[in-house]
């Protein structure tokens, strides 16, 4: 394990755990972040509102975190927003978002603040993200719609910093109080939930922010379930979900916000309407294979556009 050689040397750091009705999780990833050998730590967790007691059983089980409470309409930005202003008026000269699935390794903050200190203050960075339970790991790929996805190829890591040309999410990464105040916090208007990570990366890069991933820094994800709307994809109600309701990943407004934004209007148009399309045609053929007496009707001219085979013929 890391420990740094001077305490007085030690950045603050505080830490910032989002949650909302998940103390089945938040709980193992604060007693993971508690286990953790760097010592000028705080942990600071954001209950936006929760009906599962999450307050009463963190105060209980881990007095020395602090709690901020929200309505239940903060949403993840929200709440990153309340908790990292709170960490800014308590002095922290560094502050570490991560969501409430993930679990630190008792190294992992050392390893983080070491990075930073070799890198210097307009730094950020990153840990290793790997999905408990499988193969995946995330080491700086870009996210799936960005023009380098396909051409990108994982790096091998030798032990040094890795200078990362795309940013990560809210899982694992730590900023110096000066790019608040360089960059500003979350759009919680445009970003109320999804991408308002990327989105705040993307604008710190633009200001001069270098992002590193930290080899020895890793951080555990913990797959979450499919939600109950997954199962109704193929209907109208389960398509409008996906494609406007917060809650999705993909829904095309936000990610529309997003490419505006950071690419240029070329690229921009070239990117955001196949994302588009492609989700449409999806949506529609998985509402089309529900309907058994129109696929029908349709499969001589899918065999005229695809082609017979016995695939396609199975469909």
């Amino acid at each position: 394990m890391t420990t740094l050689a001077s305490p007085a040397a030690d950045p603050r750091v505080i830490v910032v755990v989002p949650t909302h009705d998940r103390w089945h999780e938040a709980r193992v990833s604060l007693a993971a972040l508690l286990k953790s050998d760097y010592r000028n730590l705080h942990v600071l967790l954001v209950e936006d509102g929760c009906a599962d007691g999450t307050a009463e059983k963190c105060r209980a089980e881990f007095p020395d975190v602090a709690i901020i409470h929200g309505d239940g309409n903060l949403w993840w930005s929200g709440a990153i927003n309340l908790g990292t202003k709170q960490a800014l008026a308590e002095g922290a000269d560094l502050v570490m978002w991560i969501n409430d699935d993930v679990r630190v390794e008792p190294d992992t903050i050392s390893h983080l603040v070491e990075s930073w200190k070799r890198n210097g203050e307009r730094s950020v960075v990153c840990a290793r993200i790997r999905l408990l339970g499988s193969e995946e790991e995330w080491r700086g790929e870009p996210p799936p719609w960005h023009p380098d996805f396909k051409t990108w190829v994982r790096p091998e890591l030798s032990g040094a910093d890795l200078l990362l040309k795309h940013p990560p999410g809210g899982q694992g990464v730590i900023l110096p109080a000066s790019s608040f105040r360089d960059v500003g916090f979350v759009d919680i208007a445009n970003f109320p939930h999804y991408w308002a990570d990327h989105d705040f990366h993307y604008r710190a890069m633009k200001a001069g922010y270098r992002y590193y991933l930290s080899p020895l820094a890793v951080v555990w994800n913990t797959p979450n379930p499919a939600r109950p709307q997954a199962a109704t994809i193929s209907t109208f109600k389960g398509a409008f979900w996906f494609l406007f309701n917060r809650r999705s990943a993909m829904n095309m407004p936000t990610v529309r916000r997003l490419l505006k934004r950071h690419l240029a209007p070329a690229e921009y148009r070239r990117v955001f309407y196949p994302i588009l399309f492609r989700h449409l045609a999806w949506l529609s053929y998985g509402w089309l294979t529900q309907k058994v007496w129109l696929h029908r009707l349709l499969r001589p001219l899918k065999r005229r556009l695809f082609g017979s085979t016995r695939t396609t013929e199975n469909v």
